[in-house]
């Protein structure tokens, strides 16, 4: 697979060659089916949470274990900052109470899935359906996109993702990346989209599952979903909200990705909001607006 300059998208660094069948240049870094009469060989990665990804997983491999070469499970840490640099501004951000209880659940489920076999987190769904989980520190690491390339993957489709995903790797993936995020980009791109939804007040929140390029939440959005936000809806209220919405929109990008020719709606960068973890300040304008953790 060889690349080339793109000519039908301004700011793209680069696109595949249309060489694969089935497919034909798309202006962006990835290849787009035209109707191959096969599903890709999927592989997905997620982030190790235990209290709503294992029902999002679940639903997803319901409809595509058969054609899923692995789970790769990605940790809890935030951007750059270690688990223990992430667990300690959270702490600062949610507070004790909320904290512990966030803990304890997680705690809790990864026991109970230890010990009784639930379904209670992202390794037990996959192994319900027979799908091999692979753990890794970087994704982009030549040892790990050698294990994708071995397995033949084409298309990766990212759950709450905590890692970047590097040029390499993308370059390697002929028909793309796809991501999940909990937002309505391209508006809340960036960190803990639910909380900032409504530390602002929206009256709406959503998902989108757009495809990765170079930068943060930036490619094009393939589904995106809507729903409305209540006055007395908590941050976990919307979480679940937000997550059962999203089980739905990854499976209906998949279905569109492999029927060929897939929507591609503008996840224009000149309309986009960032946001970041947030400080004191905005956890008191998220409770100045009588909303609550839980």
């Amino acid at each position: 697979m060889s690349n080339g300059p793109s000519t039908s998208k301004p700011g793209v660094a680069f696109e595949l060659e249309a060489t694969l069948p089935g497919s034909r240049k798309s202006g962006y870094e990835f290849l787009v089916l035209q109707k191959p009469g096969r599903s890709l060989k999927k592989y997905v990665f997620i982030q190790d949470e235990t209290k709503y990804l294992p029902k999002v997983l679940d639903r997803y491999l319901s409809e595509f274990a058969s054609s899923t070469a692995g789970v790769n499970i990605q940790g809890n840490n935030q951007g750059k900052r270690s688990l223990a640099e992430t667990a300690k501004e959270l702490y600062k951000v949610y507070g004790p109470m909320y904290f512990q209880y966030k803990l304890r659940q997680m705690v809790g489920n990864k026991i109970k899935a230890k010990v009784f076999g639930g379904q209670n987190t992202v390794e037990a769904v996959a192994r319900k359906h027979g799908v091999p989980v692979h753990r890794t520190a970087d994704v982009n690491s030549e040892e790990f996109r050698k294990l994708l390339r071995d397995l033949g993957v084409e298309f990766i489709v990212s759950i709450s993702g905590t890692q970047l995903y590097r040029k390499e790797l993308r370059m390697q993936t002929p028909f793309g990346i796809v991501n999940c995020h909990g937002a309505l980009l391209p508006k809340y791109r960036g960190l803990m989209p639910s909380f900032w939804t409504l530390a602002n007040n929206e009256t709406h929140g959503g998902v989108s599952v757009h495809y990765v390029d170079r930068k943060l939440d930036n490619g094009p959005i393939v589904v995106q979903k809507k729903y409305a936000i209540e006055k007395t809806d908590t941050l976990e209220d919307v979480m679940a909200r937000g997550k059962g919405i999203a089980a739905e929109a990854i499976v209906e990008c998949v279905k569109l990705v492999e029927a060929g020719d897939p929507p591609l709606m503008p996840n224009l960068e000149e309309e986009s909001t960032h946001f970041a973890m947030p400080t004191a300040e905005d956890v008191k304008r998220f409770k100045g607006h009588g909303r609550r953790f839980v």
